[in-house]
């Protein structure tokens, strides 16, 4: 099977993805991985004008003009360390992720190894990955931003919402988006697979994955 093809099959068939994963050997999770980090880096790059411009309005109206200045300095060098250091931080948090799927998995009998997970997750992650195209498509066909919420358009059930829904309500429905779920069931069908365990169980050991997404969408909308 075309190598390109064998990886996209984790978006439709998660078995025979992890059937592929399996045949790749060790090294089967760069390949996914160094695809989210690059199209991550080209989305932050092709962003950053907008974002700095949003920031930079956002500040303006907490501070002083020459005080927003001096701060946009240090969010610019931010944004670039950031940019570098997006394999990292994508391999740390596929990692806290596989080590929540492990612990769980072991506590429900399943048998699974480290690198598997992790390899499973980083496929995975090629989902999330289509949501921020998709937001990014959406922001730049826009133009202009005038605050950093219009960054994140609104892709989840809180289209349903008015704008005086409660925030944490509105924060709850935004992350349950179509991408979201998508990501969770092939998760779950993902993990059942590769542990060869029932899908209930799939569902159970990957549910501290996006439960920790959630925890820290609800955390945000609080401190906002």
């Amino acid at each position: 099977m075309n190598p390109v093809l064998a990886i996209l099959n984790i978006f439709i068939d998660p078995a025979a993805s992890v059937r592929y994963q399996r045949a790749q050997g060790k090294l089967a999770w760069f390949p996914p991985l160094a695809v989210a980090a690059a199209v991550s880096i080209g989305l932050a790059y092709l962003l950053r004008p907008l974002m700095e411009q949003a920031m930079y309005n956002d500040l303006l109206d907490q501070m002083a003009e020459q005080k927003a200045r001096e701060s946009m300095a240090f969010i610019r060098g931010t944004l670039t360390f950031s940019m570098i250091m997006t394999p990292v931080m994508l391999a740390v948090m596929l990692a806290i992720s596989g080590a929540l799927v492990l612990g769980f998995g072991t506590i429900l009998g399943a048998r699974l190894q480290f690198p598997e997970v992790f390899t499973l997750l980083a496929h995975g992650s090629l989902i999330p990955l289509l949501a921020q195209v998709a937001q990014a498509v959406t922001v730049k066909l826009r133009g202009t931003l005038d605050s950093m919420k219009g960054m994140q358009p609104a892709f989840g059930f809180d289209l349903l919402l008015g704008d005086e829904a409660p925030r944490l309500l509105t924060a709850l429905l935004n992350y349950f988006s179509f991408f979201t779920v998508w990501y969770i069931v092939i998760l779950g069908l993902g993990f059942a697979a590769l542990a060869g365990v029932s899908k209930a169980k799939g569902f159970a050991m990957t549910a501290p994955v996006w439960i920790l997404g959630l925890f820290f969408a609800l955390a945000g909308a609080l401190v906002r």
